[in-house]
């Protein structure tokens, strides 16, 4: 935290933290009877690691398959702060370095590429309100299409995500920017009644022949 020489308690939630990361995070101080001062993040960024340090942990700290702590070292010997620029753009140079083949070459820039992906979807889906375990689980059913199905319609998480009730994805359609008169919304609240009714044993009237 900028302004503190001390530590300082961070409560917040984030779909991982790998060694070398930097947080930005915006909120509030809160005084907790038990714990003490603590910051209260209502978002939480995560910023890619400066420094020669920093960079070779995080790439040592086996977020990307593939790199390991030996592995780190070679590539920030060889490319310093450039890696990910390296890996993401010109992957071809990583077949210059020692013990590096094409099949290695391969799998650490597919390796590269998914965890960002992930990270991209992770970190939209929780700057609209959608804990790291939701998230997790939205990741795992619409793969890279999530942040396009959850923009598109959100409200079908209740539909396809287990644990996730029409509540919840109002609320996700809400910081979306999606209308509250929007036809999307009127279709998912009726089948949400409707869903409540039958679990209740009753049966509107309009919907018996």
């Amino acid at each position: 935290m900028r302004g503190q020489r001390d530590l300082v308690t961070l409560i917040g939630s984030a779909a991982s933290v790998s060694p070398g990361e930097h947080l930005e995070a915006e909120g509030h101080w809160v005084n907790d009877r038990q714990h003490g001062l603590q910051y209260k993040a209502i978002q939480l960024r995560i910023v890619p690691p400066r420094g020669l340090e920093g960079i070779e942990r995080y790439l040592g700290s086996g977020m990307v398959k593939g790199i390991g702590p030996h592995f780190a070292r070679t590539l920030v010997k060889a490319f310093g702060e450039d890696v990910f620029t390296v890996i993401e753009e010109t992957p071809e140079r990583l077949l210059a370095l020692p013990g590096i083949g094409p099949k290695r070459q391969q799998r650490v820039t597919s390796a590269w590429a998914e965890q960002k992906v992930i990270r991209e979807i992770m970190v939209f889906l929780q700057s609209h309100g959608v804990g790291t375990a939701r998230a997790v689980r939205i990741y795992k059913t619409y793969g890279d299409a999530a942040v396009e199905k959850v923009r598109e319609n959100p409200y079908r998480l209740a539909l396809d995500i287990w644990g996730i009730g029409f509540k919840t994805a109002d609320a996700i359609a809400e910081r979306l920017g999606i209308a509250r008169d929007a036809p999307i919304r009127a279709q998912a609240g009726v089948r949400h009644v409707l869903q409540e009714l039958s679990t209740e044993g009753t049966v509107p009237l309009g919907g018996m022949t």
